[in-house]
This record gives structure tokens, sequence and C-alpha cells, in this order.
């Protein structure tokens, strides 16, 4: 088995790659701003297709603003929700285009709400629909890079705006939402925030000799399989007094990681334990020392969000 810290690096890269009511949307109070320089933007073509867009120029602005141009009737998107869209970026000064998704299929990597990854263009998206398409204008300099990665370019003008025009094609849940289990004598106790961020309580005595799985939340989704792309968040510590925490997606980021059931990079021990488990699942791994792992046990807890298939 590779060691764990491996496994927290690996899970790492492949990421690279509070809520509002439940009828509010962009505009209303606690969501994102709507305003006239996102408004101005339309959008003509089918959701899910690269639309034909227009945006008047110069775009400028001094803070976030959305507008739904295509209202969905999907899930709602709150705080650390993990989010797979298609989008086209326009410079707003010039109107000139920057780049797209390619509306293929490809850009299957979710981003999360509330995440450091992308923000604030990603935080715009927050109350709107799956099956929504919204235009959002962000500041440049606020946005330091695109989605796809590359930089942006740079902008003197302190009001000079990004615009972005936005499909939200699918979302998955924010935390685990399965139904609480009993603990079980000898194991970690988990408890988790209203963000849905686990804490995790090391008890006395020595870590087990054998791997343990245990489920601290059953959840009543798709079922993973060896084929499938987990979306996770995770936290990983140490079995020690006091437990160090080796590595966690709620910290590092906020933002929920895409982990692939069939990638021999992932210690088979993680794989084996995903597969077969729920989405909306919490799920305990209490993996024993070894030589490989350093000499320490290590506890993940994991919040199955979904899967990609």
């Amino acid at each position: 088995m590779r060691t764990i810290p491996a496994l927290v690096v690996t899970v790492g890269l492949l990421a690279s790659m509070t809520a509002c009511s439940t009828t509010a949307g962009p505009g209303s109070s606690g969501c994102p701003a709507t305003g006239d320089a996102a408004s101005v933007v339309t959008a003509t073509g089918d959701f899910g297709t690269k639309p034909d867009v227009d945006v008047p120029t110069p775009i400028v602005t001094k803070k976030t603003q959305v507008s739904t141009l295509i209202q969905g009737d999907g899930q709602r998107l709150v705080d650390g929700t993990p989010v797979v869209i298609d989008y086209t970026l326009f410079d707003g000064s010039t109107g000139q285009e920057l780049e797209d998704s390619g509306y293929d299929g490809s850009t299957n990597v979710p981003l999360t709400v509330g995440g450091q990854t992308l923000a604030p263009l990603v935080d715009a998206l927050e109350c709107s629909t799956v099956g929504s398409r919204v235009a959002v204008a962000v500041k440049a300099s606020d946005l330091s890079a695109s989605i796809n990665g590359a930089a942006t370019t740079p902008n003197d003008d302190p009001d000079a705006a990004y615009v972005a025009v936005v499909d939200v094609k699918r979302a998955f849940l924010a935390k685990a939402d399965g139904a609480l289990q009993l603990g079980a004598n000898g194991l970690p106790a988990v408890v988790t925030a209203p963000d849905g961020a686990p804490g995790i309580t090391i008890p006395a005595g020595d870590a087990p000799s054998d791997e343990v799985v245990h489920l601290v939340r059953k959840g009543h989704g798709t079922t993973l399989t060896a084929d499938d792309t987990a979306v996770v968040q995770f936290t990983a510590v140490t079995w020690s007094q006091p437990a160090t925490v080796a590595g966690s997606t709620w910290t590092n980021g906020g933002s929920a990681t895409p982990v692939d059931l069939g990638d021999e990079q992932i210690p088979d021990d993680i794989r084996s334990a995903l597969v077969g488990q729920q989405v909306g699942s919490q799920v305990m791994i209490v993996l024993p020392a070894s030589a490989e792992s350093g000499g320490s046990a290590y506890v993940y807890v994991f919040d199955v969000l979904g899967a990609i298939r």
C-alpha cells in the first residue's frame, strides 16, 4: 500500500484540476447581487450548447453581479455545493472572448461554491439552480485565473470586469446528508460543523491492528462502483494524542475533490473502502500503522457527495 500522505498529495492534485432560503434566487437577501453590469449581457442558444453572447462594452463593476438568462428547475446551489458547469469567458473592457469550456463534456471536474478555487466567479452561482444559464460580472482584479487555470490578462482599471456566461449542468451534495449511525466502541468519535466539516476525537488506547471501515452516516443515493469517480470531502488525522491533521479538503481550499476509484495512485485500502458506499454517506476508515505510513495509524473521514460516471 502507498503511504498515507501520498493520498493527501494525490487527491490534492486531482482537485486542482450560509445557505439562502429555499426559494430565494440571485438578488435575494443573502444571495449574490444582480445589477446592470450583468443584466446588459444577453445570450441566445440552447442550454448546454455554446451560446451567441452579446457583451456591451465597456462593462465595469465594483462587485460581483449576476443575471439569470435561463431559469433552471433543478437542485439549488448553496455554500459548499460542488457544481459542474459549461462557460464562456469574456473581457468586459473589449468584449473579446477569452476561452470556453468546449461544451463537449470534457469539463466535468466539479468546482465548489464557497471554495478558494476561482472565487468569486463560482461563489456567484450560489442560489442559482441546475439547468440555469447565468451571466456573471466580476472585478478583473478579483479573478486571478481563468476556469482552465490560465492566468487572466492583467488590467490596471480597478473597476474593470470579466464576464462569464455559465450553464449550471450538474450539482452534488454540499455535505453528507445520510442518517446518523451508532458509534462503535474503541473507534474515534465524529461530530460535524454546520457546513459538514468533521471533528474527529481519537480515543485513549491503541489503534486497531487491521483496517476498520465504519459508517458514520448512511446515505441513500447512488452506490459507488470501481468505475466511478467519487466526489468527496475528506479529513485525515493521525491516531495519536493529540491527533494531527494530515490533510483536509474542508480547510485546504474548501473544495470537494474527485477521486477516481479506478486510479491505482489511490491506495487500495481507500479505494476498496469507498467502493460500495452510497452517495450521502459519511465513512470513517482507520488504517493501521505500517512501515509505509511512517509507523503511524491514520483515520480518514470521507463525505461521499456524488459520483461521476
